[in-house]
């Protein structure tokens, strides 16, 4: 059949000229994804501070968990933490008894220098790195500093710096080039660092040396894995790159596969009569089941092609977006890399393989003579399968709204799965519920003649409406409710926390070195602790907090006492974080802190269900103080005076300010997510709309023939567009509508008065562009239509 296949693509070229384009795009948007996801994979890179070492300790990384799935099958997962352990007390004086041994101890502690962000390292640390001298030389006293160009800052000049010690005024002794970092006099270091130790470079000896004096602990580092030892921000924004266009491959597979299988659907249903033809002519249905399968089958490999190579074209300038918003590092870009394109072609090929053959089965389970006989007006488009998903799909969507408040800002994701369940449920049931929607607003909105007729051409064509509202539905549907319900989730979660707060107001550190004297207030420092959760080590929020946090956060504790966060063996557990690993009060609780240390804590309290805390941990300071003896505080709840060197604001303020860079990023990583699946959803509006209108040369030219003026079957044409794309929107308004009341319902038991913040620029402006899309595309190609003389398109034959 596939030679009937070329003959007919060839003869109808026209008909499939949709299909393609449907195909073309959802490739292209596979392959933009999986070429930006692809170039997030880190090659690896060399040792920059490192350079000049030979060998390079660090503590431990990594939290390990063995798991034994039965029958000897034993396996390791590992997840690396943010920070490295501390290393042993001695380990460099036992390195530096080798013979032949060159051992520089370095340190790394964050600083403000005159406002600038920078690490400050031991002055011996330099040579560990090619460096070129500008001026003046080492420092001489724990007063000196060395800088790195460029600075507008000479020898000799006073530089005012906040420190974890509290605020100092140093001497410019030199400056040099380098790595941006701010170096001091050894012992001025050791005594800012608190005596801890961040790595040690050795020279002159092999690793096996090393390894030798120090044991199995530490981590042993040579050539460019010498890098794992340096901070690598680029990393973690490869990783939030990675994440996010996860997120972004899997919308892009929905709405291919929902788009591809629709326009599908809608091809072969208009050539019903052709198909008819074949089986009335002894064709039989496997044979018209496999000529379908051979059309998409050679527009499936075309356009896959066509979509990958234009996929290529997309992605660098996707991936530069990605970088200037702050996803990606500097300079990030998109390689050519084939396995990501042949995935795209892969699941575009399976996607109108699938699509064609629900399609395709259903055309060859009609009778010939019953297909010949039956007029424009569709009947029985829904099928039992259609019924039965769509209704699972909707029961899905209601069940899974109801585990999102409990996830807070953590549910984005689930959020948007739950939409695209809600939607798929919706477009299984348009052929049902789409028809008489538009006709009961056209009924209500456009009276008239054109508008009799519009209402009734929608709601007969029940193929052509349901087919136009199903892109309209996805597009404006999975925008307002990701937009609408991740807005309300983040505006519960910050009320919530403000609200928690009875301290009269908050101190906030003037740098990145925090608040080193908290004075009367409760100093609190926001940290992450990583808790078994089955097979894997998962990153959960922590927060420090010292005597008297229950003073001045109203917690909502369920059992224990939080006056019980003292010494450096308690913890207090949020109530979704206690019942996924287990732990209750009294009991203990085993966990790693962000440096990797494994501690066993006991729970003195479980905080009762709420959006802002129930997957996090409070520890008390003294186990910060233990582990980072020099860290700050990053906010200080007051409750008396001020402290020296901070500005003070009031609770709301705090958590305004500490959302906002996150709320920024939320919001660009919910246009990058559905931005280009909006896109390619708007273009498929089009494109249905063109194929309808192709579809109907013979309507409009008997409506010409009937005493219709061009003007007249315009102003029907348009009016019908405009009560399909209100439809649609209509429709996706339902299923926020329906998400958010559900929400809503959820956050009740968690927040005090929840409330419903809807973003209605941004929706409406789709909304809008859909609905423009929608008349444009049915009334241009209408138009050009029209320009045929209606007595040789009625004459033409089918």
């Amino acid at each position: 059949m596939l030679s009937i296949a070329r003959q007919t693509l060839r003869a109808r070229w026209a008909s499939f000229a949709g299909v393609f384009v449907a195909l073309a795009l959802g490739a292209c948007l596979l392959a933009t994804t999986g070429l930006t996801i692809a170039s997030t994979v880190s090659e690896g890179r060399p040792p920059m501070w490192y350079a000049g070492a030979g060998v390079v300790v660090t503590g431990n990384q990594t939290v390990s968990i063995t798991v034994d799935e039965g029958d000897g099958d034993v396996y390791t997962s590992t997840s690396r933490t943010r920070r490295a352990a501390q290393l042993p007390a001695g380990t460099a004086e036992r390195l530096a008894a080798l013979p032949g041994a060159t051992v520089v101890v370095d340190r790394s502690v964050p600083v403000d220098v005159d406002g600038v962000a920078l690490d400050a390292h031991p002055w011996a640390s330099a040579g560990l790195h090619p460096y070129t001298a500008l001026g003046g030389g080492p420092p001489q006293g724990d007063d000196q500093v060395v800088l790195t160009a460029p600075t507008d800052r000479r020898p000799g000049d006073r530089v005012e710096a906040q420190t974890p010690l509290g605020r100092r005024t140093w001497t410019v002794a030199g400056v040099v080039t380098g790595p941006p970092a701010v170096y001091l006099a050894d012992p001025a270091a050791a005594l800012l660092a608190g005596g801890r130790v961040d790595a040690i470079a050795v020279t002159g000896v092999t690793a096996a040396q090393v390894r030798d004096v120090i044991g199995a602990g530490p981590a042993v580092l040579t050539g460019d894995r010498r890098a794992q030892a340096e901070p690598d921000p680029d990393a973690d924004l490869l990783a939030v790159a990675a994440s996010l266009l996860g997120t972004t491959a899997g919308v892009a597979v929905f709405v291919s596969v929902f788009v591809v299988a629709g326009t599908f659907a809608f091809a072969v249903a208009q050539r019903r009569r052709e198909l008819a033809l074949l089986r009335a002519a002894g064709a039989t249905p496997r044979q018209v089941r496999r000529l379908v399968l051979g059309e998409s089958l050679i527009v499936g490999v075309v356009a896959g092609v066509a979509g990958c190579a234009a996929g290529t074209v997309v992605a660098p300038p996707f991936a530069a977006w990605l970088a200037g918003s702050g996803f990606a590092p500097a300079g990030f870009t998109a390689r050519f890399i084939l396995c990501p394109l042949l995935a795209a072609f892969g699941v575009s090929l399976l996607v109108a393989l699938t699509g064609a053959a629900v399609a395709a089965r259903r055309a060859g389970r009609v009778r010939p003579i019953e297909a010949l006989r039956e007029a424009s007006v569709d009947r029985r488009v829904m099928t039992a399968g259609r019924w039965v998903f769509g209704v699972l799909f909707l029961g899905g969507a209601g069940v899974l709204l109801a585990l999102v408040p409990g996830l807070g800002g953590e549910a984005i994701a689930l959020v948007l799965l739950d939409a695209q369940l809600a939607i798929t449920g919706i477009a299984l049931l348009a052929p049902v519920v789409a028809p008489p929607l538009a006709w009961l607003v056209g009924r209500v909105l456009v009276p008239g003649v054109a508008g009799a007729l519009a209402r009734d051409n929608v709601r007969t064509g029940v193929r052509r409406t349901a087919s136009t509202v199903a892109p309209i539905l996805v597009t404006v549907g999975i925008a307002a409710a990701t937009f609408a319900a991740t807005a309300t989730l983040w505006d519960a979660e910050e009320r919530a926390s403000a609200a928690r707060v009875t301290a009269p107001a908050l101190a906030l550190p003037a740098g990145s070195a925090g608040i080193a004297d908290p004075g009367t207030g409760v100093p609190t420092a926001q940290s992450v602790v990583y808790v078994r959760t089955d097979d894997y080590a998962e990153e959960v929020d922590a927060m420090y907090a010292g005597p008297g946090v229950g003073g001045v956060l109203r917690l909502p504790v369920r059992s224990g006492s939080v006056a019980d966060l003292a010494g450096t063996d308690t913890v207090v557990a949020g109530a979704g974080l206690a019942r996924s690993a287990g732990w209750r009060t009294g009991g203990t609780a085993e966990l790693w802190l962000d440096d990797a240390t494994p501690v066993k804590l006991r729970v003195v309290a479980v905080l009762a269900p709420s959006i802002d805390l129930d997957q996090t941990v409070l520890l008390p300071w003294a186990l910060r103080a233990a582990h980072a003896p020099r860290a700050g505080a990053d906010a200080v709840y007051l409750t008396g005076s001020t402290v020296d060197g901070a500005r003070t604001v009031p609770a709301a303020e705090y958590f305004r300010e500490r959302n906002a860079e996150q709320r920024r990023l939320n919001h660009l990583a919910l246009v990058a997510v559905l931005g280009m699946a909006l896109v390619y959803t708007s273009i498929a509006i089009a494109n249905t709309l063109v194929m309808a209108i192709g579809g109907r040369g013979r309507d409009l030219a008997v409506l010409r023939l009937g005493g219709g003026t061009p003007r007249q079957v315009l102003t029907m044409i348009g009016v019908e567009a405009l009560l399909v794309g209100v439809t649609g929107v209509l429709l996706a308004g339902a299923v926020t509508a329906g998400m958010l009341a559900g929400l809503r319902a959820g956050l009740g038991h968690l927040v005090a008065d929840p409330r419903t913040v809807v973003p209605w620029t941004p929706i409406l402006l789709i909304a809008a562009a859909c609905v423009a899309i929608t008349f444009v595309a049915s009334v241009v190609p209408a138009a050009l239509a029209l320009r045929t003389p209606p007595g040789r398109v009625s004459s033409v034959r089918e």
